[in-house]
């Protein structure tokens, strides 16, 4: 580093901020082999009502995103989409899924799903708490 340059501090672009998560993901490469994608959908009437977004590394199925449209809430589908991405990463070898919600999201239904509660951030969202959630697939 040149003893001349001076760092600037910038508020980051859309752009920027691909860009940083892209090198970011360029260096996490060689960690992340065998990645695995189980990301899924229900469709009604050429429509997207639920979906899944969730993906391995190694022996873990991290699942990202699960929404359910509040039309369809209550009648399966999270589960539905769960246990389909829980059977195909189980089927694929991975003995673990680790997940995050919110207070006002879905805690409940994760523990009805057979999770276990890992830890809590208390009041980290307003008055909400984030959960983070272990499930073994053995």
């Amino acid at each position: 580093m040149e003893e001349d340059s001076e760092f600037v501090v910038q508020p980051s672009s859309e752009a920027q901020q691909e860009e940083v998560h892209r090198r970011l993901q360029e260096y996490n490469r060689p960690f992340f082999k065998g990645e695995k994608d189980f990301s899924f959908h229900v469709e009604r009437d050429g429509q997207i009502v639920a979906g899944i977004v969730a993906g391995s590394t190694y022996q873990t199925l991290e699942v990202d995103f699960l929404f359910v449209d509040e039309a369809f809430r209550g009648q399966g589908l999270g589960s539905l989409l769960l246990r389909t991405a829980e059977e195909r990463a189980r089927a694929a070898g991975i003995c673990h899924v680790l997940l995050n919600t919110y207070s006002f999201q879905a805690p409940g239904f994760y523990r009805k799903e057979g999770y276990a509660e890992l830890f809590r951030i208390d009041d980290c969202l307003g008055p909400h708490s984030q959960f983070f959630f272990w499930k073994d697939l053995a």
